[in-house]
């Protein structure tokens, strides 16, 4: 009866241990948010041309203002849907013939884009919510798990990319 509790155990261990553990490349934190010395004006389109190849699932407000609403908007959100990719700092370690191997792992990502007037500019932040695929010891996916701290590379792409849109609609 005594041993009841350890076999439990047991397989409750085994059970969590089906897939390889995930690791991650130490690369360093990018920033994610920046104020842009531009007006909302310059900012939004900016942001809506960034995410023009992405679903946007969410954003307020839900339609493009006119230049009369734009002059009051102070405040503007995206969310969008997944967008799916390869990691490129997330992997898992495994072994052919006795040599080690990588694996790095499929990725999705939401993007949450917030622009908020302030004095001087616009503040824009982009969070990143990462998700990688979890693959069963055969190598086949076995679902999704939060990839625990998102790479900052991904949001300060995306930043970066609303930054040369505003340079690139410049007259």
């Amino acid at each position: 009866m005594r041993a009841i509790p350890f076999l439990i155990a047991g397989l409750l261990v085994s059970g969590c241990a089906s897939s390889p553990t995930v690791q991650s490349q130490k690369y360093a934190k990018l920033s994610t948010q920046q104020t842009l010395e531009d007006p909302m004006e310059k900012v939004y389109p900016a942001v809506e041309e960034a995410l023009r190849n992405i679903h946007v699932a969410e954003r307020n407000p839900d339609e493009k203002p006119n230049a009369v609403e734009m002059q009051k908007l102070t405040e503007a959100t995206w969310e969008t849907d997944w967008v799916y990719s390869q990691s490129q700092n997330k992997y898992i370690e495994y072994k052919v013939n006795g040599f080690p191997r990588k694996k790095y792992l499929q990725l999705r990502v939401k993007y949450h884009v917030v622009a908020k007037t302030e004095i001087g500019g616009t503040h824009v932040e982009v969070k990143a919510q990462e998700e990688v695929e979890r693959l069963a010891k055969d190598g086949t996916p076995d679902g999704w798990d939060s990839a625990g701290e998102p790479d900052t590379a991904l949001g300060r792409r995306m930043l970066d990319q609303v930054a040369k849109n505003i340079l690139a609609a410049a007259p």
